[in-house]
């Protein structure tokens, strides 16, 4: 009997030994990646695995209130926040980080009401602060944050007023400082926040980009020394450099892809990438001091093989590893998938052609 079962055993492992070759097998998360887009109002869940792959590794969808736009990851990885612009309101989610599962703040799924077509999310590099971009009524709302259940309160003031034509917005994950990308002002707006949250607009604020710029998707260091704004006018990335004050010295231009409308840089701040809408690829560039220089291979294709319809990149993120770079197809309502090689950036294609989604996607979040 003892024989039978070693070799029993044995049969299994070797079976189970002739199986690992494939990736496809392996559902063992890395990290969830999560996304939001038009045609759901709902936040769709995926699996990472170590291959990078999202195909097949569905997780769940999780309801929110019309029409979910963009996202915010709170600095604790604990709580997801959605800003839903019909209903103008932001839904919060509390993550389960075993499962990736969802579940709303508080004892109501109730959203809380915030100004009008909210198009942004921020959090406060400490936490205690969310701040809501409300493009109709030209303000940010900001909220407290409880650092146990997620629950938000609006603070006294709020909203503050903003540019009318700020469409983006992205916080220091070092400093208490936001920044507003300006659109077609050509222009960058800078605002410090109090330890109550109250927001005030800097001295020199706003920061002029190169003359005739269309700010468009913004993103920052993680140690807080640079900001990269996706010039769709121009296109072009401009690098800017940020002071201790807050404030932002002359941009430098990069040459990138046709209509670029949104930047991502990864942890180590030496690789950054943007999503060129236009040409329907992303342009891959390495990092030093600010200064960015083309990655050889740049820029890869996001549509992938057989697909007819103009992928149009619209957001892309890198991954909580480091090791994968996702990319939103608004046009072909897919995400392309790339490995990231970290020597030197270059990319190389995941899931060909990419993951197509029942929603046009329009921002990712990745995170254990």
């Amino acid at each position: 009997m003892k024989a039978f079962i070693r070799t029993l055993s044995l049969f299994l492992a070797v079976a189970v030994a002739g199986c690992g070759g494939s990736s496809s097998i392996i559902t063992t998360p890395i990290a969830f990646l999560f996304f939001v887009g038009q045609g759901s109002n709902s936040i769709q869940a995926f699996k990472e695995v170590p291959s990078g792959e999202i195909s097949g590794n569905t997780l769940s969808s999780f309801p929110t209130s019309p029409i979910p736009v963009a996202m915010a990851l709170h600095p604790s990885k604990n709580f997801i926040y959605v800003a839903n612009s019909t209903s103008n309101s932001v839904s919060g989610y509390a993550l389960n980080h075993s499962t990736g599962v969802l579940t709303p703040v508080g004892t109501a799924i109730s959203p809380t009401p915030v100004g009008t077509n909210p198009v942004g999310l921020g959090i406060s590099s400490n936490g205690q602060f969310l701040f809501v971009l409300n493009q109709g009524s030209a303000n940010i709302s900001v909220f407290s944050i409880d650092a146990t259940r997620g629950l938000l309160t609006e603070i006294s003031g709020s909203p503050f007023p903003a540019p009318a034509t700020a469409h983006f917005i992205v916080v220091s994950p070092t400093a208490g400082f936001l920044y507003l990308a300006n659109g077609t002002a050509g222009t960058i707006s800078v605002f410090s926040i109090a330890s109550s949250g109250a927001l005030a607009e800097i001295t020199g604020s706003p920061f002029p980009a190169p003359t005739g710029a269309n700010i468009a998707g913004m993103t920052i260091d993680a140690k807080g020394q640079f900001l990269y704004a996706a010039d769709s006018a121009h296109n072009a990335v401009v690098s800017f450099g940020i002071a201790s004050s807050g404030g932002l010295s002359a941009g430098s231009s990069f040459a990138a892809g046709t209509q670029p409308v949104a930047v991502a840089v990864d942890s180590t701040g030496a690789l950054l990438y943007s999503a060129n809408s236009g040409s329907n690829d992303v342009s891959a560039f390495t990092v030093s001091s600010g200064a960015l220089t083309p990655v050889t291979g740049s820029p890869y294709g996001t549509a992938g093989s057989g697909v007819i319809t103009a992928s149009q990149p619209v957001f892309l993120t890198v991954d909580v590893t480091n090791g994968f770079l996702y990319v939103a197809n608004k046009g072909s309502s897919s995400i392309a998938a790339f490995s990231i090689k970290a020597a030197d950036g270059t990319l190389t294609i995941v899931t060909n052609p990419p993951l197509s989604t029942s929603t046009a996607p329009t921002w990712l979040v990745s995170t254990k």
